[in-house]
């Protein structure tokens, strides 16, 4: 028993003292610290990252939202829940949109041709818009948010200067007023033009159409999101000669082309 304790004292002895540390540990801790070169930051940033918000990148994507939704500290607790709750409330009622990447793609809409060829040759643009233009659900669902947004007066259509409003608002401004008149010119649209909602979102889709080569460029494009749907390019194959036998309107036969 005598033995027993006097070796717990003589292992005790030998611990350094609180605060202290033994020579090795600090031995080691030189040896090392020299060697080693602190990374700069933003080292852990991915090059190449995309500025436009209107080309998805789901790592970037990820990034966002956790600085945006950080952990909160174990002090504040529910109080800082609380917080965050108000504050995404009040960003609600103020009618603040939310800063998404929207994922530009060929493949949200399809453009299609009447059976009978003929029948483009008592439509305009627009008409042909209304009536060919197919567009998936949740991209018109975002479309007609924006448009309802832009519709303050609760007619069911917009105005020329409403429908650039909407129309911005639906690429978070990063479309010029440029471009917005070269597409309305494209379909023959002016400022007494009055734009409803089916119109608007295949208008939305045909920018989307036309100016996705502006934002997404080859080492951001996904290649699923590049090509147009199987049937639309058996729709529009051999365009030319299907438009041979019709008689259609100039304006028509432009927006088909650029198709």
């Amino acid at each position: 028993m005598a033995r027993r304790f006097t070796n717990r004292l003589s292992a005790r002895s030998h611990r350094p003292a609180r605060g202290q540390s033994s020579a090795t540990g600090k031995a080691g801790r030189r040896k090392r610290g020299p060697g080693r070169k602190r990374e700069p930051e933003g080292a852990n940033q991915r090059e190449g990252q995309p500025v436009s918000l209107l080309v998805y990148d789901p790592q970037v994507a990820l990034e966002e939202l956790k600085a945006r939704h950080r952990r909160a500290p174990a002090e504040d607790g529910l109080e800082s829940i609380r917080a965050q709750v108000y504050e995404h409330r009040a960003a609600r009622a103020r009618g603040q949109p939310a800063a998404v990447r929207m994922g530009l793609s060929r493949k949200i809409c399809r453009f299609e041709l009447p059976m009978d060829i003929n029948e483009l040759d008592s439509l305009c643009p627009q008409d042909y818009l209304r009536r060919f233009c197919i567009v998936c659900s949740r991209r018109s669902s975002h479309y007609r948010k924006s448009f309802h947004k832009f519709d303050r007066d609760r007619d069911g259509v917009l105005s020329f200067r409403e429908m650039e409003g909407a129309l911005r608002n639906v690429y978070m401004d990063e479309l010029s007023s440029q471009q917005v008149r070269w597409l309305a010119g494209l379909v023959v649209a002016d400022s007494t033009t009055l734009f409803d909602s089916t119109l608007f979102c295949a208008l939305c889709a045909l920018s989307e159409r036309l100016f996705y080569s502006s934002f997404v460029t080859e080492d951001t494009e996904a290649p699923e999101n590049g090509e147009r749907s199987l049937l639309e390019e058996a729709d529009f194959c051999s365009l030319t000669s299907k438009l041979r036998s019709c008689n259609i309107h100039p304006s028509l036969k432009t927006l088909l082309s650029l198709l």
